[in-house]
């Protein structure tokens, strides 16, 4: 399986690059609202710092907000997906073609390298990062704003082909083919911007003392240096901006205890002392990416609207389902065991001396 950095992870093109500078030049002013000086140090290496790659690196690369808006899940596979890449990476797969996508030609296999055929020319597997349909995807989404290209997908069909090839494949040769990205997790650059725009106020506002209010306008500014206008749905979240700040699941605020239920220190386990320490990641109340929405292909959720910073706890208990999914589910748990204790035997009463 594929278990290095995604093929071409240095490798930008002029609009990653435009975006990518965007995602600095929003992080820097960020930074400087935080008053004390060791605060903005850990802020920026723990959540704003950004790599120029496509990847956010590994170790000390991009910090955790570049890896949560503007790249997808590392990820090791028998599979050409890439471990991390940018999500408006222009080529992704799919059980079918979604239709803010263009499908493909063929797939073609030529000793240890995919080649993807679009228009009778073959692009390999280290060069699908510079493809360009010419055909905004704000079309699709209905927002002008929005001008990232339609990517291009290889669904299931062309893959099918090759199945008996591709299964004795090496690690390597898996490596050094992890090239595009799940359907699912393709967002374009206008939402990606605003995603990490977003998820940083709110950061800022549960974790730094910085004000929802003031981080937003900072954020609007260099917007305006940048020429950029906001999506539609971009402008639409300023008009519920304290509903950023908190859960999406328990509504409690992020600095805050999952459902502010005071939880108890979980219980010490080996780790071996020559390892990083990894246990906070783990934490019930570690903030980890949320989607109110499951990702899935045929749409497009990775949004300013539907993308939010949330405890662990909670993220685990929605299961890859929707807010309504989960919240029903639960709901129907607490009656089942209000009926259970309704229905058990008073112990005491039959208690006789």
């Amino acid at each position: 399986m594929a278990k290095g950095r995604t093929v071409s992870a240095g490798r930008l093109t002029d609009f990653d690059h435009k975006w990518l500078t965007i995602a600095e030049a929003i992080a820097r002013k960020l930074e400087g609202l935080i008053q004390k000086q060791d605060e903005r140090i850990k802020f920026h290496v723990g959540w704003s710092k950004v790599s120029f790659t496509r990847d956010a690196e590994t170790g000390k690369g991009g910090g955790k907000l570049q890896r949560d808006a503007l790249c997808t899940r590392g990820r090791t596979d028998k599979a050409p997906f890439s471990n991390r890449n940018l999500r408006w990476h222009p080529l992704v797969i799919a059980h079918e073609t979604p239709d803010w996508s263009i499908q493909i030609q063929r797939i073609e296999i030529d000793g240890s390298r995919i080649y993807f055929v679009i228009d009778n020319k073959r692009y390999s597997s280290t060069e699908v990062h510079t493809l360009r349909s010419y055909q905004p995807i704000g079309d699709i989404l209905g927002d002008p704003h929005i001008t990232t290209d339609k990517p291009f997908c290889a669904p299931l069909e062309l893959w099918k082909v090759h199945a008996n090839v591709l299964q004795r494949w090496s690690d390597r040769e898996w490596t050094d083919n992890s090239c595009a990205i799940p359907a699912a997790e393709y967002s374009p650059a206008e939402y990606c911007i605003e995603v990490f725009a977003l998820l940083a106020i709110t950061i800022l506002d549960n974790f730094y003392n910085v004000p929802c209010e003031t981080a937003m306008q900072v954020v609007l500014e260099v917007f305006k240096e940048h020429k950029y206008e906001p999506t539609h749905q971009f402008n639409e979240v300023l008009n519920s901006i304290d509903d950023m700040l908190v859960c999406p699941l328990c509504k409690a605020k992020l600095n805050d205890q999952p459902a502010r239920i005071q939880l108890g220190d979980r219980p010490q386990v080996f780790q071996p002392p020559w390892r990083s320490q990894k246990r906070e990641e783990g934490a019930p109340e570690s903030i980890q990416l949320f989607h109110v929405e499951p990702l899935i292909e045929t749409e497009i959720r990775h949004t300013p609207k539907l993308t939010r910073y949330g405890h662990r706890w909670c993220n685990v208990a929605m299961a890859d389902r929707s807010l309504k999914e989960a919240l029903d589910f639960m709901e129907a748990v607490v009656r089942a065991h209000q009926g259970s204790k309704a229905s058990m035997p008073n112990k005491s009463s039959n208690f006789q001396t």
